[in-house]
């Protein structure tokens, strides 16, 4: 374990001072976050974890690493990402995104109910779910979380396909090795269209994390007990639509 953790911080400070080098506007960043990178080995190898994917090491990884690193920073920057505040009385209909429990191995779930998603609101569902990921309970830990999304009852009417990009965008270039599965729950197959559509911003790696599950299927990666009521769980805690 010591031989693993010194590799580590070895790998962490190789990135850490290629990003720095990268980073000659300090103006781009926040500070906090140019703080943490420094002693964060833990956040620096999700970074790593996140650009390969699954795929072995290549000679360049640890330099498309700090690349990723300081496009991440500036974006955040850009986005506001740490002055937003959902934390009083957000608009209701944007609490259909909400964590409530973990997975069987601990990993916080987001729950996404799309059918209660209002278009007309979408640069406001885009600002909470960044305040929502920013503000997970394990976010200190750079910790991975499960997501599901309950699509029993939305059809084509209800998909807003925008904001579903902008949501896998989150996971595949804004954040560092955040998603560790998917489940998408009793798709309608008139969705599959939407579905080709945007799978394409899915790294190969990505994909195999998402489960297309039906009904009970959810059981094999959430303890039975917390599978809500919106996936056919026996968790009786509902999203109440205004």
């Amino acid at each position: 374990k010591q031989w693993y953790q010194r590799r580590v911080a070895i790998t962490a400070g190789e990135i850490r001072n290629k990003f720095t080098a990268l980073a000659t506007d300090a103006s781009k960043y926040y500070e906090a976050d140019l703080e943490r990178i420094k002693t964060d080995d833990n956040l620096v190898s999700r970074f790593l974890a996140h650009q390969r994917d699954g795929k072995p090491g290549k000679p360049n990884d640890k330099d498309e690493t700090a690349k990723m690193i300081e496009s991440v920073f500036t974006w955040r920057k850009v986005n506001s990402v740490r002055d937003l505040d959902f934390s009083k009385d957000p608009d209701h209909v944007l609490t259909s995104m909400y964590f409530r429990g973990q997975d069987l191995d601990g990993a916080d779930v987001l729950w996404v109910e799309p059918k209660y998603f209002d278009k007309t609101k979408r640069a406001e569902f885009e600002k909470y779910l960044m305040w929502l990921v920013e503000n997970r309970p394990g976010e200190a830990d750079s910790s991975q979380i499960t997501i599901v999304l309950a699509l029993g009852d939305v059809g084509l009417t209800e998909v807003d396909v925008e904001f579903i990009k902008y949501f896998i965008n989150i996971f595949m270039y804004y954040t560092a090795d955040v998603m560790k599965k998917m489940i998408i729950h009793n798709m309608h197959w008139l969705l599959n269209g939407v579905w080709k559509l945007v799978s394409v911003m899915l790294s190969e790696g990505a994909k195999k994390r998402v489960l297309f599950l039906k009904n009970k299927e959810v059981n094999k990666h959430i303890p039975e007990a917390s599978v809500l009521a919106c996936v056919g769980g026996p968790d009786p805690f509902r999203y109440q639509a205004a």
